[in-house]
């Protein structure tokens, strides 16, 4: 089947989904973190087993790991930093030091209630700033911080003055709905502050109604 054919048959799917009020579409995955050459850390917080696209593309760069659901702690452990250089922190990030209920419930698990969700299990945890966390830590300009805390990206960004100040590439989940504690322009305009520019959407996420969030990298 050639592609124009392809095309047509597509074309009419479409005609169809729409007709129900209902979208489908294609696009070719590209591989955008190609292009960055070198990094030599990678501070991952919300890291969950582990962020893919990450690890595939930077297998020997140094991880920092923060990740506040205990649910993940053994598996990082003694599987993810078996196969790759690395250290766990076992804290969340935020803006302040202070402690607050977690929701749990697996990959969704957050400090913030989402709409139409009930969280069924909570756990107190305690949080610093990112600047603290690593304090002792090695940083420099080829490293990527890459942020996915539902809901908590700007109080966490807003805790890492100092290694935004260090560092040439952000990757973050901005969200656009279900939960509300920034806007997305907060997010790009403390970025722009320290010399981050809008660089690539990495990938869209479809929620029932509409997109539910995109991670976007920036880079100076």
């Amino acid at each position: 089947m050639n592609f124009n054919l392809k095309l047509k048959i597509f074309k009419f799917i479409q005609k169809i989904f729409k007709y129900f009020n209902l979208k489908i579409f294609y696009s070719k995955d590209i591989n955008f973190l190609r292009n960055i050459t070198r990094v030599d850390y990678i501070i991952d917080v919300g890291v969950e087993k582990g962020t893919g696209f990450l690890y595939k593309n930077f297998s020997k760069a140094k991880y920092y790991l923060i990740e506040a659901n205990p649910v993940y702690y053994d598996y990082l452990e003694h599987y993810f930093l078996t196969k790759f250089n690395g250290k766990l922190f076992k804290i969340a990030a935020g803006k302040k030091k202070s402690e607050k209920n977690f929701f749990l419930n697996g990959p969704i698990s957050s400090f913030y209630k989402r709409e139409n969700f009930n969280f069924a299990k909570k756990k107190r945890v305690k949080i610093l700033p990112l600047d603290k966390i690593l304090r002792k830590e090695k940083i420099n300009k080829n490293t990527i911080l890459k942020v996915d805390c539902e809901g908590g990206e700007l109080d966490v960004l807003l805790g890492a003055r100092a290694i935004l100040k260090k560092i040439n590439y952000v990757i973050i989940e901005v969200r656009l709905q279900k939960i509300n504690t920034y806007n997305p322009s907060e997010i790009i305009s403390l970025l722009y502050e320290y010399k981050f520019k809008w660089k690539q959407v990495l990938k869209v996420y479809y929620a029932k109604k509409g997109i539910d969030f995109i991670d976007v990298l920036f880079t100076k």
